[in-house]
């Protein structure tokens, strides 16, 4: 096996500035990831000059990239400065947002993006909960269900791959896991009856991506916040509900894991718990590190060969969609 291919296509990366850089093309070049997310930062004053720098990404040579960005509408948001604003999931009637989420998509993909972090699906069901609110359809299983079904249609017929977010749920929380590592004592009951219903029907409409929550369940996995728990990962999500797609995490270095656990434990944690992919933002040092200490835990064989290929067969399947 090419670990640096193998390593790359499993690396989904931030990267500096807003337009085609040295350093961009050497994470194609040298470190070949499989893909980059645009933050704010990356975003360029004109349309036509975002579509140049997308189109660089995409043709950068060798496999299919994903190129992504996480456009819910509402107050999470980077290309309103270009298509303008959407409103937030909690704010559309029902029929309403099959509508919004493909117009909404087809701006993205006419700017050269192929996928969307989107929907939400999770419940908004702690109004004291400082991150989801008003990006979650409603404060129910059933809006939640029936209004990411409407988005996760509205995107796919726009021409992008849709992410499901975040896996098992993040609505219940008193804490932002941007900033600490939320725990949650929700009972598997709950769990299966309440906050796992919109990710079911999600698998069950073939979403491309499910993202991970850095939340610690506790009465689920006491030990591992779910991106680092195979038992959330691989028993639940694949196991019970059957999901096939690509598992990606949130952001490694959110405050909820990187005031926790080193780099190294963090990459191989989530890897061997069952993630195909690793989100992370940083600066270019921190990306290089990023990469460079996924390539040593893979040749130190502390993340086997047959796990790299068994993701890695998850997203070229994904790619060939591209």
């Amino acid at each position: 096996m090419d670990i640096k291919e193998a390593v790359g296509r499993m690396a989904i990366v931030s990267f500096p500035g807003d337009e085609w850089n040295p350093e961009l093309e050497k994470l194609f070049v040298e470190y070949r990831v499989g893909g980059v997310i645009h933050f704010a930062e990356n975003i360029p004053e004109t349309a036509d000059a975002l579509k140049e720098l997308n189109r660089r990404i995409a043709g950068r040579g060798g496999e299919p990239v994903f190129i992504s960005v996480d456009e819910e509408g509402g107050r999470v948001s980077r290309l309103a400065s270009l298509i303008g604003k959407h409103p937030p999931a909690g704010e559309l009637p029902l029929q309403e947002i099959y509508e919004n989420y493909r117009s909404m998509g087809e701006k993205i993909r006419e700017l050269g993006f192929n996928t969307d972090w989107a929907p939400v699906l999770d419940i908004n069901s702690n109004p004291e909960n400082p991150v989801i609110g008003n990006r979650a359809f409603g404060d129910t299983a059933e809006s939640v269900m029936a209004g990411g079904y409407e988005a996760i249609r509205g995107l796919r017929d726009a021409g992008l791959l849709t992410c499901g977010k975040h896996f098992p749920g993040h609505g219940d929380t008193f804490l932002d896991s941007h900033e600490a590592l939320p725990m949650q004592d929700t009972s598997i009951d709950v769990l299966q009856s309440r906050e796992l219903a919109p990710f079911r029907m999600a698998v069950e409409e073939g979403v491309d991506f499910i993202m991970t929550a850095h939340i610690l369940f506790s009465k689920v996995d006491a030990k591992n916040p779910a991106t680092l728990s195979r038992e959330i990962l691989v028993e639940i999500l694949r196991g019970e509900l059957g999901y096939e797609g690509v598992i990606v995490t949130d952001d490694l270095n959110m405050g909820a894991l990187k005031k926790n656990y080193s780099l190294d434990e963090r990459i191989e944690r989530a890897v061997n718990a069952g993630a195909d992919i690793l989100l992370i933002r940083d600066d270019i040092d921190g990306i290089v590190r990023f990469i460079e200490t996924f390539r040593k835990l893979a040749e130190s064989g502390k993340i086997s060969e047959e796990r790299l290929a068994e993701s890695g067969a998850r997203i070229k399947r994904l790619q060939e969609r591209l």
